[in-house]
């Protein structure tokens, strides 16, 4: 027996099928983009999780770091006993991480009960001194000097200029850094120092603090010390040790005049990865994010 099919019931609704077509589209889109999303967060919670174990976050108070940090403290207010307790902006902290000469880092001196935050200035090894000098106008300032280990340099090649160039650091107006009226008022800014080399007799003057701590009770016989061609002085970093200052040399108490010049290694906590200023949460949180689309940056980049 042969079937009649009636041509209208295999004909197709091209508009359903479009509607159907398009629902099964967005339908597939949407849930690309829905995993896409939680695959991001997945990920973004993982790496966060492991973000929080190798990085710690540190509220910066008072005026040692200024004006890298906390530079809303008004500078009339840098001698009042309650700037010391101001906090204005924060960091992140790498725990795992090498610090890198000149490299911001957090610190925990023994017997002290809370950490400070400094700049890393000279590792092993390297010879510093801190000199009175010219800057570019002619005006007297003082330098921060040196010479890596092994390196043999020239007193104007060891000078650090803190402008961001030549592997150094940048400071809002350097120069102002060692100066402040109530300083010179307690104690003369520069100590001289005459010595003897080669049959010439040299003289320079150097930072209060560095000359107190350093070269106060110099003699040429060390091995600790080194002399310059022109006469300058420096010193060597001890094996083991690092010497730290603050931003802010004339309110910063440092490796200058506290734990007899140099801290251990084994004092740093880590390295500053980034700076959250004016910190709440979600400048907190903001800044992590930075360092993860960065991380993945790199990632990609190799």
């Amino acid at each position: 027996m042969q079937a009649n099919f009636n041509g209208d019931f295999i004909k197709c609704n091209d508009k359903k099928v479009k509607s159907e077509t398009r629902n099964l589209a967005w339908y597939l889109l949407s849930r690309s983009i829905l995993y896409i999303i939680i695959l991001f967060f997945a990920l973004f919670f993982i790496w966060y999780t492991a973000f929080i174990t190798t990085h710690k976050f540190y509220a910066v108070s008072g005026v040692s770091m200024m004006p890298t940090l906390n530079s809303q403290i008004p500078l009339d207010e840098m001698d009042l006993e309650s700037s010391k307790d101001k906090s204005y902006d924060g960091v992140y902290v790498n725990l795992v991480a090498k610090p890198k000469i000149y490299d911001v880092i957090v610190i925990k001196l023994p017997n002290k009960k809370d950490s400070i935050i400094k700049r890393l200035m000279a590792v092993e090894g390297d010879l510093i001194t801190i000199a009175k000098t010219t800057n570019g106008e002619g005006q007297d300032c003082l330098r921060f000097y040196r010479i890596p280990k092994g390196q043999n340099l020239s007193d104007a090649q060891a000078e650090v200029v803190e402008d961001g160039t030549s592997g150094s650091y940048s400071i809002l107006e350097p120069d102002s850094l060692w100066t402040h009226q109530s300083q010179e008022l307690i104690r003369p800014l520069v100590s001289e120092l005459k010595i003897e080399k080669n049959g010439k007799s040299y003289s320079h003057q150097y930072e209060y603090n560095f000359y107190e701590t350093f070269l106060k009770n110099y003699t040429q016989e060390s091995s600790e010390f080194y002399v310059s061609d022109n006469g300058l002085l420096y010193v060597k970093v001890p094996q083991g040790k690092f010497f730290y200052m603050g931003d802010n040399r004339a309110h910063s108490s440092d490796a200058r005049e506290t734990d007899k010049g140099f801290g251990n290694n084994n004092y740093i906590v880590g390295k500053v990865e980034s700076f959250v200023f004016n910190y709440n949460f979600a400048n907190r949180l903001w800044e992590v994010v930075k360092y993860y689309f960065k991380e993945i940056d790199k990632f990609f980049a190799r």
